[in-house]
This record gives structure tokens, C-alpha cells and sequence, in this order.
């Protein structure tokens, strides 16, 4: 069952961290979005692309990498900015980094 991608961002805490996001473009909290397994090759189901879905990210690179230990001080609107950013660009937004190192020179 489809849900939005800002919901499924939202309860990252609590959801499977082997799972994987996929989402259908363009990629915006509204998207329909869900949370499959990948295959044994790590691709994304065949009958999950055939829906038009494709892969985001996964759930524990948005929650280790991305969300790290500033998850629980981050707004649902910054936390889906964020990794909605890195799974655009593979890296974070500049006002993340700030976030994690203030003092950078």
C-alpha cells in the first residue's frame, strides 16, 4: 500500500532499516511512495518499477547518514528536505552541514 513520501519520512524511526524507499516522480512530499525489500542483487523489485516507482534511498542511509544524531532535533519539514535532497544529489544540503558543524571556518 502506497503512501506519501513525507509520511514514510516522517516514521523513519520505526520502520525496518533493511527496507528501501522508492518513489514515483517527481520526487516531492506528496509523491506516492513505498517501502520494499530488495532483491538478492540489490535491485529494485521488477513489479515495483513496473508500477512506476524507483528507487529513493534506503531507510538505514537515511537514517545514518542523513539524519545521523540531528533527526530528533529536525522539523518533519527539515527532515524531509534533507534527505529529499540527498537522494536528489547524493550529498547533503549545505544547511545540514552547518547544523552538524557550526563552527566550520
Amino acid at each position: 500500500m502506497s503512501k506519501r513520501l513525507r509520511d514514510i519520512i516522517a516514521e523513519l524511526e520505526s520502520t525496518d532499516a533493511s527496507l528501501c524507499i522508492v518513489a514515483k516522480r517527481p520526487w516531492q512530499p506528496d509523491s506516492e511512495a513505498l517501502l520494499v525489500r530488495l532483491t538478492e542483487d540489490y535491485r529494485v523489485p521488477r513489479d515495483t518499477l513496473a508500477q512506476g516507482y524507483e528507487y529513493f534511498l534506503e531507510v538505514s542511509v537515511a537514517l545514518d547518514e542523513v539524519l545521523n544524531d540531528l533527526g530528533s532535533v529536525l522539523s518533519i519539514e527539515q527532515r524531509m528536505r534533507a534527505v529529499l535532497y540527498y537522494a536528489e544529489h547524493d550529498a547533503y544540503p549545505e544547511w545540514l552541514s552547518n547544523l552538524r558543524n557550526p563552527y566550520r571556518g
